[in-house]
């Protein structure tokens, strides 16, 4: 970037997009990883279209994973706006996976030797305005009296070029603070989905440090969540995400209709 330039311009998205905002339901989703967009002014990061459209980039599949769950609920949704490479939201900001000199393999040039100034530019265009749009949405409902189950969307790819062995669950739930809410929604998963490899944990653990909205929006406020990842090559048309997207959205409204305990 130029020094004083703005990252983003008239010509790009915005840094997120609330859907539903309005909706009924005591669910908020949010999708950290939702779009491989890259800001104008950034040249795609020095990367090819292929690579931008790999899962380095986003979250394959989950955007229409997403959509759905909020139109089937009647629930806000809140979607980050630009690829993870650009300023990872899920990440704490200036540990090394914020902006990842490398992902998975794969060199980012943009990313390599960046200023603080294009750093801090990041953080402030596309970090702060994400958190800040969810964090306003829980303040909202928080103040009439609600306490919203918040639920985080992410996908997973079956195989990483840098740990190469297959991944063999079709959906996970991660959990740090809240174990409870996951292994009531995992039981009821289960008992309609008996044939479905379920990862309690897995791919990764919900307890890592590297993870932050999770922490931040829900277990600090001491709300319930549930952390999702969706298998890429289940969810990658759109056949695949609605498909998915009922299956967890079947065990959902079960919770919903039983009661998280919260």
């Amino acid at each position: 970037m130029t020094p004083g330039m703005t990252l983003l311009s008239d010509i790009d998205r915005p840094a997120f997009e609330v859907v539903n905002p309005d909706g009924r339901a005591p669910v908020i989703f949010v999708s950290d990883h939702d779009s491989n967009a890259v800001p104008a002014c950034l040249d795609d990061l020095g990367l090819a279209p292929a690579d931008l459209a790999r899962h380095i980039g986003y979250d394959i599949g989950i955007a229409r994973v997403a959509r759905h769950l909020a139109a089937r609920f009647d629930a806000p949704l809140i979607a980050s706006g630009y690829s993870r490479l650009v300023c990872d939201v899920n990440r704490v900001p200036y540990s090394p996976a914020s902006i990842p000199e490398i992902s998975d393999g794969t060199p980012v040039p943009a990313n390599r030797g960046l200023h603080a100034d294009d750093r801090r530019a990041r953080y402030d265009a596309l970090f702060h305005p994400y958190h800040g749009a969810i964090a306003n949405l829980l303040d909202a409902r928080v103040r009439t009296g609600a306490r919203p189950l918040f639920v985080g969307l992410h996908s997973f790819t079956p195989r990483l070029v840098s740990a190469p062995a297959d991944r063999p669950w079709e959906i996970g739930f991660l959990w740090a603070e809240d174990a409870a809410t996951s292994a009531q929604t995992m039981a009821l998963f289960r008992r309609l989905f008996p044939d479905v490899c379920v990862g309690a944990n897995q791919p990764y653990s919900g307890s890592s440090p590297q993870g932050y909205t999770m922490d931040v929006h829900a277990d600090r406020r001491g709300l319930s969540n549930l952390c999702l990842e969706f298998r890429q090559d289940l969810i990658g048309d759109d056949a695949g995400g609605d498909l998915w997207a009922d299956r967890f959205g079947d065990a959902l409204a079960e919770l919903l209709r039983t009661g998280t305990g919260d």
